[in-house]
């Protein structure tokens, strides 16, 4: 089971985590402007941050359309996790971590429910989701069934915590 583990931050950190996700290559000279503290204080606290593991890495966010990438879909899969013929059971999180090895996949995730898997997938065309799917998914001995579900528009993809100082959704 995971093991949830809060760290105790500060308005400062808080802020300091929102201009990153902002802008991952604003200074930290801009920084300390930003929270008024000095350039050293600042330095101490991302350094915490990222040892704490607040502050996984620092990406650039590309545009998959521009990149080649324009066919977004959404992939349920139920798992086998006996096959038959053989003596050992299937691991989800090995499956999970071998599918995710796969260079159009996006995200894997352990979802409750009917189904056991949901992927993010992003190919350069239907043609080649189709491959993915019936060429490469569904060659996998642990695979019963997939769900494709294809977006149409995207109005929202983001790797941003919004509103990391609120808990709670509040209507405006």
């Amino acid at each position: 089971m995971t093991e949830i583990i809060s760290v105790d931050m500060d308005e400062v950190d808080k802020e300091l985590l929102a201009i990153l996700q902002r802008d991952c290559k604003t200074t930290i000279s801009d920084m300390s402007k930003a929270v008024d503290k000095g350039i050293s204080t600042v330095h101490a606290r991302l350094k915490r941050l990222e040892e704490d593991g607040v502050i996984k890495k620092y990406t650039a966010v590309l545009d998959a359309k521009k990149m080649g990438r324009p066919t977004l879909g959404f992939i349920l899969v139920r798992v086998r996790y006996r096959i038959p013929g053989r003596d050992e059971m299937v691991s989800q999180r090995d499956f999970c971590r071998d599918i995710s090895l796969h260079p159009f996949v996006q995200e894997v995730h352990v979802i409750g429910g009917e189904w056991d898997v949901l992927l993010k997938v992003r190919t350069p065309s239907v043609e080649d989701m189709n491959s993915f799917i019936v060429d490469f998914l569904r060659e996998i001995p642990s695979v019963d069934r997939t769900i494709t579900m294809f977006a149409m528009d995207s109005y929202l993809e983001t790797t941003e915590l919004r509103s990391i100082d609120e808990t709670t959704y509040r209507e405006h």
